[in-house]
């Protein structure tokens, strides 16, 4: 009987170290077919160490990106789409004071909207150079979502923005493998002196515009400032919470879109009511998909006929 009650605890014991098979704090598989990805506190990067974090976990991305820039002692490059948190860019001003090398890129558009010009214009009054990019032919978008210092790296799907902090599924990848690390390091580095050449603070200069034209024309002017005019066939909200507006019946076959993301659709109210009317939408014409489309972060760049 006795043998019977050391074989059951040994096989419960065996029984719960099995359903704790994982992956390590390391990123190393421990043992067995199961993968999952454990809930992680904040912590500063260790070395040796690469964790993964899905957003919505424990919903503090931004604390993790802070603590990567808190650690920082030399140097920090980071490379970013969509920032608007003012908790990141106060530690990256922080690192600054403290005599680190801050150095950041960061996409035209996204930087200079009424959204993200306030955080541009933090780093810059802090004297942390921003640059933009400015491809040649006047298409795509600095996409990156990269921060790198000289002993840890960060990358993944998330935007330093509240949305993508609180309510989007994002990837966050937060590790120090040193071949990694260098060539994370090694395209940021690329990336501005690339763009060297085109300052955040002069794209935050009043952009000139061509006009008003077509949304049928909107194709051949990516790269310009220009007011974009036609029927708003539909207004459409996606499950990330960005809000589409459509001129075409057919939005896939479409040549050109309004984009209002997720932080920006309240400012907007019911854009259902100007279905059918004919709207106005001034800003940047990019290109995303081998589309057009110009994104609105402010009521004051659409407006109904």
């Amino acid at each position: 009987m006795q043998q019977k009650s050391v074989r059951a605890v040994i096989a419960l014991i065996l029984a719960l170290a099995a359903g704790g098979v994982g992956y390590s704090a390391s990123g190393t598989k421990a043992s067995g077919a199961c993968t999952s990805i454990p809930q992680e506190t904040v912590t500063v990067p260790v070395a040796g160490t690469t964790r993964v974090l899905y957003s919505l976990d424990a919903k503090q991305n931004d604390k993790e990106i802070i603590a990567l820039i808190d650690a920082a002692e030399s140097r920090i490059y980071f490379a970013i789409y969509t920032f608007t948190l003012p908790n990141i860019a106060d530690a990256l001003v922080a690192a600054k004071k403290r005599g680190v090398d801050v150095r950041g890129v960061m996409d035209s558009g996204q930087s200079t909207d009424t959204y993200g010009s306030p955080i541009t214009k933090k780093l810059l009054a802090a004297g942390i150079p921003v640059v933009v990019e400015k491809h040649p032919t006047g298409n795509g978008i600095m996409h990156i979502k990269a921060i790198v210092t000289e002993s840890a790296y960060a990358v993944g799907s998330y935007n330093w923005t509240q949305s993508a902090t609180t309510l989007n599924d994002e990837i966050l990848e937060i590790g120090t493998d040193p071949g990694l690390r260098k060539a994370y390091e090694d395209i940021l580095r690329r990336l501005y002196e690339a763009y060297r050449g085109n300052s955040a603070a002069a794209q935050a200069a009043a952009p000139v515009s061509i006009g008003t034209i077509s949304y049928t024309e909107a194709l051949k002017h990516v790269g310009d400032y220009a007011s974009v005019t036609g029927t708003l066939v539909k207004s459409y909200t996606s499950k990330s919470g960005t809000l589409f507006l459509d001129f075409c019946t057919d939005y896939k076959s479409c040549s050109f879109s309004g984009v209002i993301f997720a932080d920006d659709v309240k400012k907007f109210g019911d854009l259902s009511r100007y279905e059918g009317a004919t709207v106005t939408l001034t800003g940047k014409i990019q290109s995303y998909q081998g589309k057009a489309e110009i994104v609105l972060s402010s009521p004051d760049q659409l407006r109904k006929e």
